[in-house]
């Protein structure tokens, strides 16, 4: 091949490329009705450089090249060109891709019909719809209707390596050990200990957080409520929980400080007894070891039950619960007739407000507040935080929803002061 004819098929390739594009983009392509209109552009309009080289007056050769590759696609009847009057073959004014000759404009561009790929990403996925997880499922059947409609709805669909991969890892997690390290699943799927991470993890976690049921805060957390952990957690616990696991008894109010619990030993343990007043969960690791020092005395806690630290079951969260965490709530509340009261401290903000429903709406449904009110927050608000505009947008898009109306006046209050209240504000401060 010539160099005349090496740049003549380039040329060409170009040209098919950018009809291509504008076939794929129209109704026609989605409807497979042809239109009136047919897929063109207008060589001086477009922003690509094919218009460039036809506009570039330091080198004729390219105008020359680029009308003999529209001659011989026109010859073949892939193509049809618009000329300005008098000036037909000395400049063109707009080129139109023939209907009836679009499967060939594909074979000769070497291009992959964008509906062939569509209906590969259709197969690779088409495994999930009897996934047993009911968000997959959700996650098939909203794209599975998309690609049938001969649209990608985001999806992108010249990286079928990178779905099969995901489908790949969907296919295995029901069958995985609850709390698998990320890199022990990679390296049992992939033979890499970091190809998860790289290639899969950023699509999955999108996937579960527009069709799972929980709103999380950080990838980790949402990668830990799929059953995936960076490393294995341990659940913090302190008070009167009395517990037997393999033969062995345990009195959780016997050991000073408390006692870290492996999701292991809260898998097999069996609750024997809770002889609290309550149970309290806490945000903060912090306030966590506060509340166990014994600094928070009676007339702090105002009016609460809280008077006394060793007849409360008090349980680190540190957020949103993670996958040990979360088995040990799950024992906790199959006892809830066993426990007179259930509550949570947290941070007076946007996050601590989201955790405290998490916690009710999935553990405990008559979970309370505990210093997350608006007698609080006004006491210690000097010592709050000042948040921007995003965060603002975000609160105020729970006063727009009914299932947060618990709040609202003391999301009101939050917007109207632009502070947020941490625990740790309220526990360097009681003193003052």
């Amino acid at each position: 091949m010539t160099k005349d004819q090496e740049k003549i098929k380039q040329y060409q390739n170009r040209i098919l490329s950018l009809l291509l594009k504008k076939y794929e983009a129209s109704k026609a392509f989605k409807t497979e009705e042809v239109s009136l209109q047919r897929p063109q552009f207008a060589i001086k309009k477009i922003s690509d450089p094919l218009s460039k080289d036809y506009l570039d007056e330091m080198n004729y050769r390219k105008r020359e090249w680029i009308h003999q590759a529209i001659a011989e696609l026109q010859d073949q009847n892939i193509i049809e060109v618009k000329w300005p009057k008098f000036k037909e073959g000395e400049e063109i004014d707009k080129v139109y891709l023939n209907y009836e000759a679009i499967e060939k404009a594909y074979q000769l561009a070497a291009i992959i019909p964008k509906k062939q790929k569509l209906i590969n990403i259709k197969s690779i996925l088409l495994p999930l719809s009897d996934h047993p997880w009911e968000w997959v499922r959700k996650f098939w059947s909203h794209y599975n209707v998309a690609l049938s409609n001969n649209q990608t709805a985001g999806l992108e669909i010249d990286d079928s390596k990178g779905y099969e991969d995901l489908v790949k890892t969907l296919l295995f997690l029901p069958k995985m050990d609850e709390g698998t390290m990320k890199r022990v699943l990679s390296h049992n799927l992939f033979n890499d200990t970091k190809y998860f991470e790289r290639n899969v993890q950023g699509r999955l976690v999108s996937i579960y957080k527009r069709f799972g049921s929980v709103n999380m805060e950080t990838d980790i957390e949402y990668l830990d409520a799929i059953g995936i952990v960076e490393n294995p957690q341990i659940t913090l616990v302190s008070g009167p929980l009395e517990f037997r696991s393999n033969n062995l008894t345990v009195n959780v109010a016997e050991l000073p400080g408390g006692i870290g619990l492996t999701f292991d030993t809260i898998k097999e343990l069996e609750i024997q007894e809770i002889n609290a007043k309550a149970i309290l969960l806490i945000e903060n690791l912090t306030a966590y070891h506060e509340f166990l020092s014994g600094k928070i005395k009676e007339e702090t806690l105002g009016k609460s039950v809280f008077t006394n630290a060793d007849q409360i079951l008090a349980i680190y969260t540190g957020g949103y619960p993670h996958h040990a965490l979360r088995k040990l709530l799950y024992k906790l509340k199959e006892l809830r007739s066993e426990i007179p009261e259930v509550y949570h401290w947290g941070d007076i903000d946007y996050g601590g407000i989201l955790i405290f429903e998490h916690l009710r709406r999935n553990y405990f449904d008559s979970l309370k507040p505990l210093f997350m009110d608006e007698y609080i927050y006004s006491q210690y608000l000097e010592y709050g935080i000042q948040f921007s505009v995003e965060y603002a947008d975000k609160l105020t898009a729970l006063l727009k929803d009914d299932s947060y109306s618990f709040w609202h006046q003391l999301i009101k209050s939050i917007l109207r002061n632009k502070i947020k209240l941490e625990q740790e504000s309220l526990l360097i401060n009681w003193s003052k």
